[in-house]
């Protein structure tokens, strides 16, 4: 990657980023043209390569820049400064909701990549793929308070239970367009709170 690129004005660096985002998510990796990025994004396409050697330098850099993008937001968001599990869920959601009003397609982008077959990308993108997943999922399990959930419940398999609803619920969202951030904040607030009420106990449940 070349420099150059930060000394771009930041409304144009996000035009990029947002056209490339747009791209990676409609297309697997081999199908995606970086004629059409640079179309979507007003450069030419020389000039997309000037900043990007290749499209996977490409790839590679919007990977990074989700990584580095959600770990501010969760920063931000104070998404893990709670022990009530259902209150990070709602934190998350925000932050992602937020990141996604200002680059629409990067989640949808995370999740393609996620699927990735292109050899030259599949194993790092999913090793680092699991490598934060399991990483956050420890701090969620040191973090929360267990005595508010119900007795008897795996709290391992209702955590992948709601990860897999919450990835199945975005994916087809991230299908239809345009991606709307306030319909999907305010409609996985709704299954939130229904599981809330599921997995946590009731008053007259806290001495049983």
């Amino acid at each position: 990657m070349n420099d150059k690129f930060f000394q771009l004005p930041a409304q144009k660096q996000k035009r990029i980023l947002n056209a490339a985002y747009k791209a990676f998510a409609q297309s697997p990796y081999k199908k995606t043209s970086m004629s059409l990025i640079a179309y979507e994004s007003d450069v030419s396409k020389s000039l997309l390569f000037y900043y990007f050697k290749n499209k996977q330098d490409l790839y590679l850099y919007l990977w990074t820049q989700v990584i580095e993008m959600t770990r501010k937001t969760i920063q931000a968001y104070k998404t893990l400064e709670t022990d009530d599990f259902f209150e990070m869920l709602r934190r998350s959601l925000r932050s992602k909701c937020a990141l996604m009003k200002e680059h629409p397609y990067l989640y949808a982008f995370s999740l393609q990549a996620y699927y990735e077959t292109e050899p030259s990308i599949q194993n790092l993108i999913q090793d680092q793929f699991h490598m934060l997943s399991q990483s956050s999922e420890a701090i969620v399990f040191e973090r929360i308070d267990r005595t508010r959930f119900r007795k008897k419940i795996d709290l391992r398999k209702m955590y992948q239970e709601i990860l897999y609803a919450m990835d199945g619920y975005m994916l087809s969202q991230f299908r239809s367009d345009p991606i709307v951030p306030n319909k999907i904040e305010k409609e996985i607030m709704d299954l939130i709170e229904f599981w809330e009420t599921i997995y946590y106990q009731k008053e007259n449940e806290n001495g049983a």
